[in-house]
């Protein structure tokens, strides 16, 4: 920043017009940002085809970024590079609207935006250095404020009249404004806090969980999932492209305190991801399928300072244009910066596709996978108890399971999202056991912690997993909503790896694992449950109706899939065609912003000659300045028009007369009358056309699309209730430079 403020003022003081200036800022740029970014590719200080071919890359790589990242992101060159250039322009144009264009005032509005954004998406509050930018604001305004009173001119009038004297602003349309927002804001601090959000009061809009949700949407794992799946408005969360629908696992929770499961260790645990490295989860030489995803994400959010990224069981491999992180505990893959809507990553997983006699086989859990998913402390004893029952007639880890998942997916439990929260019941009863004993109602959640903790008390390792089902084909992909939010369990089997089961009785959506449909041999146990104690009755029924898992194909050409992808993406959604698209609408909105100013501003001038009089003389002068032959600072009306009728003859005569009805409206004690606005009208139409037919059709071209008549200070009309506009005693001894 003070290189640029520096630079700009050097090449003020070495008289270089606009346009070279705004060259020159260009090239301190790349000398600057060579020698802090790209020191390797200077020539000494200067900079080379080699820098300029680098910065050129790096803003590629930037882009591309910041259309698949959200703040706060990794600090790496090609961010610093941007944001580097960001702070140069804010510099260089409050430079220019500082000592160019005489607005100082508008100069904290750039400067506004550097410190806005890191305020609102640092994690802490914005701190010390936010008392210094009020500081430097208020500053700005108050020498801002100092010198537009020293070009007014002296007061005569009314010491009552004159700006801060005693309470009271002068009686002009600003003031009168200012007078209304006063009430309107003090009218607002009283009658709307009670309205607003406080201490013990629910938000009037939840952008996390409201039916009305427009945001991002995150998946908590220590959250109820029971607010995502009965949410009224079904949000898209991510689509997947894939050859057959798989559970996109988010992370696994393997942390058991007898009520509650959650990760061990902490969620910003991370180490690097290796493509091609094996997956724990999957034991070698397993029956395996490799399916590829192709992720693209919508309204998933990331929490804390990483983001969880959906992706089938045991990845191998993720190319995502960005480092990719693994939690050892929870085998959530992540980044460490979160993602906006549009992000892409590509995943390669070895899914299991165990077969019955592989997990039959006898299972020896001295060893694997380690005492911490065997935990079952401060488990209740009837949960135990009910476990055993289940499970005592049946000889391999295999059959334990599948007799688990089958009690909880018979027709002793429901799958119910209204069921009331489950808050323990009476003699004590913890949540789980009141969901296994009591209420038997409930939705995934409860069913994947039932039988993760009763697979545990029978000795088989297991965790929660939580991510989503495979969601609705539609096309080439998967979309995946809010209503597809889901946790399930996963055992442990060696030689084999964590298996995936399905005890949730949900009628839509799940998709129970072939491996585990019931063998036509295998007895369905049942429970009977009164009292205290569990006891477990052996029945014959036929094998329960499950879907069957599609075989893997052979996978899409990648080529296809990625046109595809930027198909559906649309050319008018690239950055490189959005920017240069919202320039050229906000260049073709100035001429109809003109219009209706000018519009409004003859309107209300129609109540009074003198004003209607002002105003043809504004519209002229304005469309002179965005002309490039606007009246100087130091200029009079008349020297102005002297000026300007020796350079365009063909108008002088109209702008003269002009000018004079102009000056004697101002300032003549006599006043105006109507024909004499009426003539201020007809002169302004003859000057312009005049002027213009003189400039050519470039000229023209700028002063129609130039903004700088919107953004210039206008003279102040003064109201009065005489109808030759002036109040008694008050008069305005004009300054030097009118």
């Amino acid at each position: 920043m003070l290189s640029a403020v520096g630079l700009a003022a050097l090449l003020r003081r070495a008289g270089a017009g606009q346009l070279l200036s705004l060259a020159g800022m260009v090239a301190g740029f790349v000398v600057v940002a060579g020698i802090l970014l790209f020191p390797r590719t200077l020539w000494v200080v200067l900079p080379t085809p080699g820098t300029l071919q680098a910065m050129a890359e790096g803003v590629r790589v930037a882009l591309r970024g910041v259309v698949d990242q959200a703040a706060p992101v990794e600090v790496t060159r090609e961010f610093l590079l941007i944001t580097c250039a960001g702070a140069w322009a804010v510099a260089t144009s409050a430079d220019g609207l500082t000592f160019r264009a005489r607005q100082p005032l508008l100069a904290v509005v750039p400067a506004l935006g550097l410190f806005v954004f890191p305020a609102i998406v640092r994690n802490s509050s914005p701190g010390w250095y936010a008392l210094w930018f009020l500081l430097g604001a208020a500053g700005v305004l108050l020498t801002e404020g100092r010198a537009r009173l020293t070009t007014w001119g002296r007061w005569v009038s009314s010491t009552r009249a004159r700006p801060a004297s005693g309470w009271r602003l002068p009686s002009t349309p600003a003031a009168n404004i200012g007078r209304w927002l006063a009430v309107v804001a003090c009218a607002a601090g009283l009658f709307l806090p009670w309205l607003l959000p406080g201490y013990n009061q629910a938000p009037l809009l939840d952008y996390r969980t409201g039916v009305a949700a427009e945001g991002p949407v995150s998946i908590n794992p220590f959250v109820s999932l029971r607010t995502r799946l009965r949410q009224a408005r079904e949000t898209r969360m991510f689509t997947v492209e894939a050859v057959t629908g798989e559970y996109w696992r988010l992370q696994t929770l393997d942390r058991f305190d007898g009520t509650t499961w959650s990760a061990s260790g902490r969620t910003d645990d991370l180490v690097p991801f290796v493509n091609g490295a094996p997956n724990p989860d999957v034991e070698p030489g397993a029956h395996v399928t490799r399916l590829t995803q192709r992720y693209q994400i919508d309204e998933l959010a990331g929490s804390g300072s990483g983001a969880v990224l959906p992706a089938a069981a045991a990845p191998v491999s993720v190319e995502a244009g960005r480092s990719i992180w693994q939690n050892p505990a929870n085998r959530g893959i992540a980044t460490k910066s979160r993602f906006r809507r549009g992000f892409s990553y590509q995943v390669v997983s070895t899914v299991l596709a165990p077969q019955p006699e592989d997990l039959l086989r006898a299972q020896d859990y001295s060893q694997e996978p380690g005492e911490n998913y065997l935990q079952i402390q401060g488990l209740d004893d009837r949960v135990v108890r009910l476990a055993e029952d289940l499970t005592k007639d049946v000889p391999t880890a295999y059959q334990k399971a599948l007799a688990l998942q089958r009690y909880l997916r018979s027709s002793q439990f429901t799958y119910d999202l209204e069921v009331p929260e489950l808050s323990g019941g009476s003699g004590g009863e913890d949540r789980l056991t009141q969901f296994l004993f009591s209420v038997r109602r409930g939705y995934c959640e409860q069913f994947a912690i039932a039988m993760a903790a009763m697979a545990r008390a029978v000795h088989l390792p297991a965790r929660v997993a939580m991510g989503f089902t495979p969601g609705r084909r539609v096309g080439d992909a998967f979309e995946v909503t809010t209503r597809d939010a889901h946790a399930w369990p996963e055992i442990w089997f060696n030689g084999v790896g964590w298996v995936r089961f399905e005890p949730t009785p949900r009628p839509d959506q799940v998709d129970v694992p072939a491996y585990s449909q019931v063998p036509p041999q295998a007895p369905i146990l049942t429970a009977s449950t009164s009292g205290r104690g569990s006891q477990a009755t052996a029945t014959t029924a036929p094998t329960q109706s499950t879907a069957v898992r599609q075989q893997e194909r052979p996978d899409p050409v990648l080529g296809t899939a990625q046109k595809a992808r930027a198909r559906d993406r649309g050319l008018l959604r690239q950055p490189l065609v959005l920017v240069p698209l919202a320039l050229l609408v906000l260049v073709a909105a100035v001429p109809l912003v003109k219009a209706a100013r000018n519009l409004l501003a003859r309107r209300r001038a129609e109540q009074r000659p003198r004003d209607a009089v002002a105003e043809a003389y504004r519209e002229v002068s304005d469309w002179a300045g965005d002309a490039g032959i606007g009246r100087g600072p130091a200029e009079t009306p008349h020297a102005y028009a002297a000026r300007l009728g020796a350079d365009h003859r063909a108008a002088a005569a109209p702008l003269e007369e002009l000018t004079e009805l102009y000056v004697a409206a101002e300032y003549a004690l006599d006043g105006t009358d109507e024909q004499e606005a009426h003539q201020a009208r007809r002169l302004a139409r003859a000057v312009r056309a005049r002027l213009a037919a003189g400039l050519g059709w470039r000229r023209r071209v700028v002063a129609a699309l130039s903004p700088r008549s919107l953004v210039a200070p206008h003279p102040v009309v003064v109201r009065s209730a005489r109808p030759n506009g002036k109040a008694p005693g008050e008069e305005k001894v004009p300054a030097l430079h009118r």
